[in-house]
């Protein structure tokens, strides 16, 4: 029984935070979204994707292996974040000739070590591996599902032995290719790569579809099957067909009609006006179905052959065709996709002591080293947890902090009476989600006192009454005057420290009618404090304080006596 409540009290006070791929379909999921060609079109897409009640659609990406450079991808992500998109991040290796180059295995690695290093906006990080190997041009001019299958396996692998998060997706493949030398038909490329690669199906998490509307990029947005909009349900059965026992939700990373503006009108293409009411058709009846995770159509921009004509983007122009302002108009869902959160901070908030019935400011510089944005208005605030409810807390409003930023906390606390030992525990409450800290036990003590030493005049100790005791603490705030204290034979004694936490320090002033003040820096301890001033000389003949010309003035109107003894200590 010890030994469970003991185990308790652990998963309470420090609970663990692990991290891994969810099911993107089961939270709020908004499906919309729309691939980019040129990376700095992400500041200008959320009005897309986001608009009619969306929030967090999605966003297909290529990164090149000779783009590979860190800060310029984080901040990608980093608008990402703020402008609410989740990133589907295709692999592309560089032409070479007039094919896209194989990827190598020795490169993999680098790969890994690129993507791991970015902070991305959510938990799950969608990668897909590449882009339709069963064209020979996109493949190094060569067809080899085999040496696919097997590269997916080893990207696979190492992703996720680098992190829980990556969310691994194949290639999505041409279904409409048929097998003529230059490409090879869909169904015989993933029979090959499933027969060399028995296992491939446990190595990806989801699945890649282009359910683009063929023939010639121009088909009825009703009609089922292969080289449909429908495309992805086609796929999913052949799959069952070869094996595949898990049930993969799907990413339609590309998908859409071609249209006749272009650099050139063709006219033998769908006009805008078409295609804007097969987008419409698309979304109230195709794109309903459960397993979709995104809709990501080609091309948000593309101001040249040979996209030109899939361009949503007007060329050389700030307008879009028409079916942008369709696909705007589509009622959304507000997608919540799940963050990883986590808050450390650089000093314990807690101090290993403090002081009963005393009120506290206490103060730490906090961390985002999560994924999330921490904003004040967004239902973030701090949480100090006391099971004892013997304390109480006041604390300030959260800073806001993106991911890697700092920026300080803080809570006053109002101390009991009773001493002993208390644990307290921070956190972060986001909604109805504590996003835990650090936990601490403090002690409780009785409030410290002190005797101070000082030298009064050229006397070993003096005797006066009346002295003043001022404590300030490193804000210099002043914490406590203590007046009318007698220093008998150069010892005075202050008790009832409250509000002071013991290993820290504090200025001590000691004031003494007709002596120059004297101030130290002491460390408060919890009980044995002793400390000694400078020697305080008696020249603060009018009291203020301190030593100027009005001293002499006031001198002289003192009896040579009473100045003797000052001078003396008496």
């Amino acid at each position: 029984m010890l030994f469970a409540f003991l185990t308790a009290i652990i998963l309470f006070f420090f609970p663990t935070q692990i991290y891994a791929i969810y099911d993107p379909l089961s939270v709020p999921n908004n499906r919309f979204g729309i691939h980019i060609a040129d990376p700095n079109d992400i500041s200008e897409t959320n009005t897309l994707v986001n608009s009619s009640q969306g929030d967090w659609g999605y966003i297909t990406v290529v990164i090149q292996d000779n783009d590979l450079n860190h800060d310029k991808w984080q901040e990608f992500f980093n608008i990402m974040r703020r402008k609410h998109i989740i990133p589907i991040v295709r692999l592309a290796t560089h032409p070479t000739g007039d094919a896209w180059s194989v990827p190598q295995e020795v490169d993999v690695d680098k790969w890994v070590n690129f993507l791991k290093n970015l902070t991305w906006p959510i938990t799950n990080q969608y990668v897909v591996l590449f882009n339709e190997p069963n064209h020979a041009k996109e493949w190094g001019n060569i067809i080899d599902p085999e040496g696919y299958g097997k590269l997916l396996i080893m990207f696979s692998q190492k992703l996720k032995n680098a992190s829980d998060n990556f969310f691994i997706l194949p290639a999505g493949l041409d279904a409409s290719a048929s097998t003529d030398g230059e490409a090879l038909d869909e169904t015989e490329y993933i029979r090959r790569m499933v027969q060399a690669n028995p296992d491939v199906f446990s190595y990806i998490d989801g699945w890649t579809s282009h359910s683009y509307p063929n023939p010639s990029f121009s088909g009825n947005p009703y009609a089922s099957g292969r080289g449909t909009l429908r495309t992805f349900a086609w796929e999913k059965d052949l799959l069952l067909q070869l094996g595949m026992t898990k049930e993969l939700p799907v990413f339609i990373t590309e998908t859409g009609w071609q249209h006749s503006e272009g650099k050139y009108k063709d006219r033998r293409m769908l006009t805008p006006d078409t295609v804007s009411e097969y987008f419409q058709i698309a979304a109230n009846d195709v794109w309903t179905n459960q397993q979709i995770v995104a809709i990501t159509p080609f091309v948000y921009n593309y101001q040249d052959n040979p996209f030109d004509h899939f361009s949503w983007k007007k060329l050389q122009s700030s307008d879009f065709y028409v079916m942008y302002t369709v696909y705007q108009n589509i009622l959304k869902t507000a997608g919540k996709p799940k963050q990883d959160e986590i808050f450390t901070t650089d000093y314990s908030l807690f101090p290993d002591s403090l002081v009963t019935n005393s009120t506290y400011t206490l103060e730490t510089t906090l961390t985002n080293r999560g994924q999330g944005i921490l904003l004040p208005n967004d239902g973030y605030t701090i949480d100090v947890v006391d099971p004892s409810k013997q304390f109480s807390f006041f604390a300030d409003t959260v800073p806001l902090l993106e991911p890697n930023e700092k920026g300080p906390i803080k809570t006053m606390v109002k101390t009991p009476n009773k001493e002993g030992q208390y644990m307290l525990s921070l956190g972060i409450k986001h909604g109805d989600t504590r996003i835990p800290i650090e936990n601490k036990m403090v002690t409780l003590i009785p409030p410290p006192s002190a005797t101070i030493h000082v030298t009064l005049g050229w006397s070993k100790g003096g005797n006066v009454t009346g002295a003043t005791v001022l404590v300030y603490d490193k804000d210099e705030t002043l914490l406590h005057k203590f007046t009318d204290i007698p220093i008998d034979h150069g010892m005075l004694t202050i008790t009832g420290l409250y509000q002071v936490i013991p290993g820290k320090p504090y200025r001590i002033v000691v004031l003494a009618p007709y002596y120059l003040p004297r101030q130290t820096i002491v460390t408060m301890q919890k009980d044995g404090n002793a400390w000694t001033l400078k020697r305080m000389y008696p020249f603060d003949f009018n009291k203020d304080g301190k030593l100027s010309i009005a001293d002499i003035f006031a001198l002289v109107k003192l009896k040579p006596l009473f100045v003797l003894r000052m001078l003396m200590g008496q």
